[in-house]
């Protein structure tokens, strides 16, 4: 009522005001336009988008975005609140990038609660949650690391995961994960066995589940290099190439329309394509037209028809499908578990054979489809028990794989285009965009299935004051005496105006360097942004000279001149002051030194400000009493921001040219 009769235009909106219509809105969007529609006093759509901006989606967990997401949760039912953990590693470029908002350098290992390291991050892992029973989904927190994180940090941050969603108000009931070495270390220290797959974290039992298209892929890669033997039977990859060379010679029609040479000769990366892997389990030979004469065929056809009904039964997407195999846990769909059992068995005697050394091993893909699958159904059991009131309960086994992750990876590398290995920066935005909209749709070339799942999007952050205006006006009376510099401390030579009439002949232009003049040069630049941005004229007389260019050390400033600026002109290069020339070489030793030992840290930039504020104490006499000093902090500032921004592009060219020089295609191309 009190929104009704008395918000006003213009004037900002309390915090009860924000949670009463972000409850509308998260209830229904639809009736929350429909009632702005009927001029009922509510924040606009555009409001609420400012109002995202407060959040830094950084590494770790952001505790103002946990907080609406538990705002969210309030409106769900406790079977929508019945969950499963997903997480999952993916490449980045390995680059560091300065964030200017955050003054960090984005691209090195964080972790989020285990800290930071200098060292620069190769992989981004993120950690998901997706609804067990609704089609929700959101990524909860994301981390860099340099090397994959380790099993015993991956518990470190499982363990403090769970405790955030369940202080979110949700109920987790599984994590899931591919088979990475650091992922079966996680289970083990979480006490998981292939007969009892569970663990206990914070109270709730959780099931431990391996993402089974991942664990059909690596089945396949191990049928490329070798035979899978079980008991008296062998499958042989051979099998299926040949049957695919027999197709091939059709000339009317072919068996075998979707399978191309990628599905039997992958790549590195096809190899890492669960897609690819599973449409070689959807081939149906031609064995019984005795084209294919193989002593191990008719094993191999077996084998492949059992996995097809075993990802099937584990690809569960609706109620009713017109393939049995593909209908929900049931206790009417007994097929269902009969194919899931006859998979249990036959991977618990199944042996891989490696071509080259002809010795028999078990994969850990062999064990994990065991592992998983009795994992997949001690949680049927569990949530059946759970829903006693419900006698027709059923279980999409869909909703148990890591789809909506790959798929949000997928929408990551569409970031400007595609990017298979975005930089960290990158990396964040995307995680920006997606906690806060759904911007783009997964592409039809993903690593899997695309999912029917709705992110969970933040629509509205915790009160944030915007404030654009400039600082207070500097009084008239500022001033800096330029008697206050201490001279003698200076490096710098200057020549007189007589010395100076032919700066390509004379010896004193061979004393200065590049790096001199260029330090000149981006001085100059510096008091022009300064006077540009606060106008002030004591600053200008302080920071620039009335003298004409010739000194030597001001070259690059003379050559880069244009023509067309009139002398006295605002426009164009400044000259810069001894002053200003003297911070400047503080500012840079201080970012020389420093930048390599704690470009790793938080507040980078603050860091060494402190340091060059220390150091011009030191060097100007009663630097902290003027009063046009908060102008010459914004010079330092300036200059930080773009050193560092200008520092790690030059690492990152170097990253670049050292790939380059190692590509095989590109030595093609250059005859090398």
């Amino acid at each position: 009522m009190t929104m009704q009769v008395l918000h006003k235009n213009r004037r900002p909106w309390s915090k009860s005001e924000k949670k009463l219509s972000m409850s509308l809105y998260y209830k229904s969007s639809s009736t929350y336009k429909f009632l702005r529609r009927n001029g009922i006093v509510l924040p606009a759509e555009s409001t609420v988008r400012r109002w995202l901006k407060s959040i830094d989606y950084v590494p770790g967990f952001i505790q103002n975005y946990l907080d609406q997401m538990k705002l969210k949760v309030t409106t769900m039912t406790n079977i929508d609140k019945r969950c499963v953990i997903l997480f999952d590693e993916m490449a980045i470029m390995k680059c560091i990038e300065y964030n200017k908002t955050l003054d960090i350098i984005e691209g090195v290992e964080d972790l989020g609660p285990l800290g930071r390291s200098p060292k620069l991050a190769k992989h981004a892992l993120v950690i998901m949650v997706r609804g067990l029973y609704t089609n929700w989904k959101f990524p909860l927190c994301y981390f860099l690391t340099s090397n994959g994180v380790k099993g015993n940090d991956l518990d470190t941050l499982l363990q403090h995961s769970v405790k955030e969603i369940l202080n979110i108000g949700l109920l987790p009931t599984a994590l899931i994960c591919d088979q990475g070495s650091q992922n079966r270390k996680l289970f083990s220290l979480l006490g998981g066995t292939e007969t009892n797959p569970t663990t206990e974290i914070h109270g709730k039992k959780l099931y431990l589940i391996y993402d089974i298209p991942h664990i059909f892929k690596n089945i396949r890669n191990n049928l490329l290099n070798g035979d899978i033997q079980i008991k008296n039977k062998k499958i042989v990859f051979k099998d299926v190439i040949k049957t695919y060379e027999l197709d091939s010679l059709s000339t009317k029609a072919r068996a075998m329309c979707k399978i191309s040479p990628s599905h039997l000769q992958p790549n590195p990366f096809q190899k890492m394509s669960c897609k690819l892997a599973l449409q070689i389990f959807t081939i149906k030979t031609s064995i019984i037209t005795g084209q294919l004469k193989s002593k191990t065929a008719k094993d191999t056809a077996d084998f492949l028809l059992e996995m097809n009904n075993t990802f099937d039964a584990c690809n569960s997407k609706n109620l009713y499908d017109i393939n049995r195999n593909r209908r929900p846990m049931n206790s009417k769909n007994t097929h269902i578990f009969e194919n899931i059992n006859k998979s249990i068995s036959t991977f618990r005697d199944a042996k891989k054979i490696n071509h080259k050394t002809n010795t028999m091993s078990v994969p850990p893909c062999f064990s994990g489809m065991v592992w998983s699958l009795t994992a997949i159904k001690l949680l049927y059991e569990n949530e059946k028990n759970y829903d006693e009131e419900n006698k027709s309960y059923f279980l999409l086994t869909n909703r148990v794989n890591q789809d909506p992750l790959e798929n949000m990876f997928s929408i990551m590398r569409q970031k400007n285009g595609y990017t298979r290995n975005p930089t960290a920066r990158i990396f964040r935005s995307c995680v920006a965009s997606i906690c806060t909209f759904s911007l783009m749709k997964v592409s039809e070339k993903c690593n899997c299935e695309t999912d029917s799942d709705n992110y969970l999007t933040v629509d509205i952050l915790s009160d944030v004051e915007i404030n654009n205006t400039i600082k207070d006006p500097i009084p008239d009376n500022c001033c800096f005496k330029a008697s206050d510099v201490d001279s003698t401390d200076s490096n710098l030579s200057f020549t007189s105006e007589s010395e100076f009439t032919d700066m390509t002949d004379t010896e004193t232009v061979k004393k200065v360097n590049l790096e001199e003049c260029s330090v000149v040069y981006f001085a100059g630049y510096l008091a022009k942004r300064c006077i540009d941005f606060f106008q002030c004229k004591n600053c200008e007389a302080n920071l620039t000279t009335e003298k004409n260019l010739n000194e030597p050390n001001q070259l690059l400033i003379l050559l880069k001149t244009f023509e067309y600026v009139e002398e006295n002109c605002s426009q164009g290069l400044k000259n810069p002051s001894s002053l200003l020339i003297l911070i400047c070489n503080i500012s840079l030793e201080v970012f020389k030194k420093l930048f390599d030992e704690i470009k790793s840290e938080k507040g980078v930039a603050k860091v060494m400000l402190n340091e060059i504020k220390r150091r011009l104490n030191k060097k100007i006499s009663n630097f902290e009493e003027l009063k046009c000093k908060e102008h010459y902090l914004y010079l330092v500032k300036l200059l930080l921001t773009t050193r560092i921004y200008k520092e790690c592009k030059w690492v990152k060219g170097e990253f670049i040219s050292k790939n380059a020089s190692n590509n095989a295609k590109l030595k093609i191309f250059e005859n090398k």
